[in-house]
């Protein structure tokens, strides 16, 4: 019954349908077409069937409900629809009533005219609730309004049918998603009168869609990171029995095509060929006919390992699995597998079996020896009597020195008694013991040995018992380790440390570190060394909370600096940039200020991935004042430069750049950098004069690796000459090769002029100088000559050589004697200073006692001081070494010296001679008196020639000033000199030094 009814209202929708000229279309997109046909064609049965007019337009414009049928629908023929029209019209809206599917028609203009109870169910509304046009505003999205209308709108230009999805916001609160097929239904006129739009729920079918590609992206990417493809051959079309590979397709995945690292297409339209020239050439022919006797055979499954080669040349291991998809005839259906790309686990592989190998031999080289005990059946291990089933490896004889046959016959009460040290015995043997009862099943202990052969060493034994299921021991395997060597490398490594960290401490040098941070995520942890807490008197805790907080720099640097910081830190931290080197000031929680230069870098791990940050902090204060004090010292350089005339220049080598300091700009003549000076300007400056000179020396210079000294002249822009002195030196590198030329250049036209008119002056002073010695040699000759004589004569008269003379006569003729005697005394200083001058004083050299010659200067002039009332004084000194000089001069010196003392000491007062000497420093002869001492202003004078002191002193005592003037050019000319201290009041103190190469052992 239900059948024939609808098959009934399918004959009059059809009927209705193509009255309207085509109205029948399939829906699209989750709607099935005979859906989609079957409520187009009840919806217009219904609309015929009714012949009522519809209702009028709500004021909105929007929505509007109403059971009544548009104007203008007829019944086509009333031939094709016999029976009951009442009956049918109620088939067609029970139908439309009771479809599963949301269907309303509307007329054309927005107007709803009929909507089913699959609209009331979707959308917790009630009929009546829906018959209200605000209803359906509340249903429907603002947003998605007007795309609503719009597929409705039977004026819109678009045609028919008319696809759309929308969001029902239900009564319960839930979305649902419901794809719309909008279907046009036309009068007799060809209007159209009516559309029935006919919804599908997609929303779970959407979620389902997400879910699955979700899974798929998931499979995708877990086959990416596997490096694993599939692949799928199936058979041509109309091949049930598929004979070989070539009656068929293959499909590859993309994962597949990027492992083969070929285009996917091409792999896939490659065929058998192309696959085949992808393998390796040693693989390809036993794989190929592998996998063509799996096709023929009965073997549902096929694994295969071989080689390819990449396009780029690269080789890659494989492993391609095989499967067989049959149907129940047991045909080939196709056959499915998986590509792998095991490259990286056969490298592993070789990896680990290097490794192993490796490891053999590094036991061996570290000295690790190992040993295996197998106890006995239902016997715990006896550690006083032998196991014929220990075994003790030759690395562990070789560690030990004891050899397995002792090693068998030994308890561990004498192992212990023999090889461990007494202060480690007890401790080791109790932990043996419970090992050995079966108390505990491990143990790892250090102790010092006394290996039989090579003395003390320290070793360290692990050991491990196995036990079954039941509690019983299995086994028991140990290792020995002698670690004589990495204790002390320990050791020197502790050392190490303590002396980095004291060097950190002297260099004023600190480190930080951060974990984490360098993706955008927070920083895990953070790490402030004592250093850098001692450094910046920031402690840790409050170091690494801002270090952690993100704000160490915003807190801690000086406002001048802070952006500069912040963004070099930041840079980092994104890695923009690897590392950082920068000089700011750091503010400190006291209020003071420090100069620090922070160098920070990535941290990475063992394979090179980023995993934090790594800084070392550096007080740099002193280097910040030395640099300020440095420019200074530039500007004062420069300064003393320009107001001395002296300019300074360096050439590069290498590169041939030449630099000059601003005043060397201006000795020739240029402004301050004015233009780049070089080689071939210096050389056009120089007069031409000078330029071989020049050349010459420069090239000696860098030939032979010396330093020069020039002077030559200069010739300025606008013609004028200067005289310059140029001093160059080279700067060497490590082999010795030549880096630079640098050296100073002085202006010194003003001292050659200078110099030129102090060298005419010298040379009248020298000519008058000579006229004045000659003149004084002549008239010491002269005056000498006829003095002479009047002494001889007044030493005549006075012995009474040629008969008695009067008494009166008598204190005449000694004061002729006495005024003679000093007078050829003035002309002999006069003679000798005259030679010293003229360079004619030759020293007569040999060695002898100075003690000795001391000793007769002092009886010499004993009768004088004593005459004076002075004390004469030598200090016993010991034995002196032996002088090599000239005894007169050394006596005439000395002398003098004497004299002077005694001439200028008080009555009562005292003369002291000092001597003090040393081979390896020289010898000093010193005479102190007692006297008034000289004015400060007097002593500049003293020694040079006719020079005295008080004019008072010079009327009292006489004399014309040459004595001490002769007695330091004495000096002078042994390599020695003569000095002279003095204050007034306190005495005078005159020494004579002369040098360590005069001295000998007697």
């Amino acid at each position: 019954m239900i059948l024939r009814s609808w098959r009934r209202l399918t004959a009059l929708a059809v009927v209705s349908g193509g009255a309207y000229g085509g109205l029948l279309t399939q829906g699209q997109g989750g709607l099935s077409a005979g859906l989609a046909i079957a409520a187009v064609g009840l919806a217009g049965a219904a609309l015929a069937l009714r012949q009522e007019t519809s209702s009028a337009a709500l004021p909105s414009g929007l929505l509007t409900t109403s059971p009544r049928l548009p104007a203008g629908i007829r019944q086509s023929s009333d031939t094709l629809v016999p029976r009951d029209r009442s009956r049918d019209m109620e088939l067609a809206d029970l139908a439309i009533e009771h479809a599963q599917t949301p269907i309303v028609i509307t007329d054309g203009a927005n107007r709803i005219l009929r909507f089913n109870r699959a609209c009331v169910a979707l959308s917790g509304y009630t009929a009546e609730e829906l018959a209200d046009p605000a209803c359906w505003e509340k249903l429907l999205l603002p947003e998605e309004m007007t795309a609503v209308r719009h597929a409705v709108d039977a004026t819109a230009a678009e045609p028919f049918p008319r696809v759309v999805e929308n969001v029902w916001a239900t009564r319960s609160g839930q979305r649902r998603l419901l794809r719309w097929t909008n279907s046009a239904l036309h009068g007799l006129d060809g209007e159209i009168r009516a559309v029935v739009s006919v919804a599908t729920d997609v929303t779970d079918s959407r979620r389902m869609e997400a879910q699955f590609r979700r899974i798929e992206s998931t499979l995708r990417r877990a086959h990416r990171i596997a490096q694993l493809g599939h692949w799928l051959w199936s058979p041509h079309a109309g091949i049930s029995q598929p004979g070989s590979e070539g009656d068929g397709t293959y499909f590859y995945s993309a994962e597949a095509a990027a492992i083969f690292g070929v285009d996917q297409d091409a792999l896939n339209l490659g065929g058998d060929d192309h696959y085949a020239s992808l393998l390796h050439p040693d693989d390809r022919q036993e794989a190929m006919l592998g996998y063509r006797q799996f096709f023929a055979s009965p073997e549902e499954h096929l694994t295969q390992d071989y080689r390819i080669r990449r396009p780029d040349g690269s080789i890659r291991h494989l492993r391609v699995v095989s499967q067989k998809v049959r149907d129940p005839a047991g045909a080939i259906t196709e056959i499915t597998g998986t590509i792998q790309d095991l490259t990286e686990i056969r490298r592993a592989e070789l990896a680990i079996r290097q490794i192993q190998l490796i490891l053999t031999a590094a036991q061996r080289l570290a000295g690790v020896g190992y040993w295996f005990w197998e106890q006995a059946d239902g016997d715990d291990a006896d550690s006083d009597g032998p196991d014929t089933r220990f075994h003790y490896s030759a690395e562990a004889q070789a560690v030990s020195g004891i050899s397995e046959q002792l090693m068998q016959t030994l308890s561990t009460e004498d192992f212990c008694q023999r090889f461990v040290h007494e202060a480690d015995r007890a401790r080791v043997l109790e932990i043996f013991m419970r090992f050995a009862r079966g108390a505990s099943d491990q143990y790892t202990v250090e102790y010092a040995f006394h290996h039989p052969y090579r003395g003390d060493r320290i070793l360290r034994a692990v050991a491990l018992r196995e036990r079954n299921a039941a509690g019983q021991p299995l086994h028991a395997i140990g290792m020995i380790q002698d670690i004589t060597d990495l204790r002390r490398d320990e050791a020197a490594l502790r050392d190490q440390q303590h002396q980095l960290a004291a060097a950190h401490r002297l260099a004023r040098l600190g480190y930080w570190s951060c974990t984490g941070g360098n993706d955008g995520t927070p920083i895990r942890k953070a790490i402030w060394s004592r250093e850098a807490a001692a450094i910046t008197g920031i402690d840790s805790d409050m170091a690494q909370a801002a270090l952690q907080a993100d704000d160490f720099e915003h807190r801690f640097t000086h406002p001048d600096d802070r952006l500069r910081v912040m963004k070099a830190y930041a840079d980092l931290r994104a890695q923009r940039i690897k590392q950082y080197d920068i000089d700011y000031r750091l503010r400190q929680p006291g209020g003071g200020e420090i100069w620090l230069r922070s160098l920070a870098s990535l941290r990475l791990d063992a394979e090179g991935r980023t995993i934090g940050l790594f800084g070392i902090l550096q007080d740099i204060g002193d280097r910040k004042r030395a640099e300020a004090e440095l420019r200074l010292a530039n500007q004062s350089l420069a300064n003393a430069q320009r107001i001395a005339h002296v300019g300074s220049w360096s050439r590069d080598i290498a590169s041939g750049r030449v630099v000059w300091s601003d005043e060397t700009y201006r000795i020739f003549g240029y402004e301050p950098r004015s233009l780049d000076p070089s080689l071939d300007l210096l050389m056009a400056s120089v007069h031409r004069d000078d330029r071989g000179k020049l050349s010459a020396a420069i090239e000696a210079s860098l030939r032979n690796h010396t330093d020069y000294v020039i002077e030559h002249r200069i010739v300025r822009p606008d013609g004028s000459i200067r005289h310059v002195r140029e001093q160059g030196e080279v700067s060497l590198d490590s082999d010795g090769q030549v880096l630079r030329l640098e050296g100073v250049i002085l202006d010194i036209t003003e001292i050659k002029a200078r110099e030129l008119a102090l060298n005419e002056a010298r040379l009248r002073a020298e000519t008058a100088d000579r006229a004045k010695t000659e003149f004084l040699g002549n008239m010491s000759h002269e005056l000498r000559t006829p003095l002479n004589a009047v002494i001889g004569f007044a030493d005549v008269l006075s012995q009474q050589l040629f008969g008695p003379i009067p008494a009166t006569y008598g204190e005449s003729i000694a004061a002729i004697s006495q005024s003679g005697r000093h007078l050829l005394e003035i002309i002999s200083d006069l003679l000798e200073m005259s030679r010293i001058e003229s360079g004619e004083r030759r020293l007569a050299e040999h060695s002898f006692d100075p003690l000795t010659a001391i000793a007769e200067c002092c009886r010499m002039i004993q009768a004088q001081a004593e005459a004076a009332g002075i004390r004469l004084v030598i200090d016993d000194t010991g034995q002196l070494p032996v002088l090599l000089a000239e005894e007169r001069a050394f006596k005439q010196v000395l002398g003098n010296l004497l004299s002077n003392a005694v001439k200028f000491t008080p009555r009562g007062g005292a003369v002291a001679v000092t001597v003090a000497a040393d081979v390896n420093a020289g010898m000093l002869v010193v005479v102190s008196d007692t006297g008034r001492g000289i004015e400060p202003s007097v002593l500049p004078q003293l020694g040079k020639p006719f020079a005295q002191g008080e004019s008072t002193l010079t009327r009292r005592h006489g004399g014309i000033g040459l004595g001490l003037a002769i007695s330091r050019r004495l000096m002078e000319l042994h390599g020695g000199r003569l000095e002279i201290s003095s204050q007034p009041g306190q005495g005078t103190r005159v020494t004579m030094m002369f040098p360590k190469e005069r001295l000998s052992l007697p």
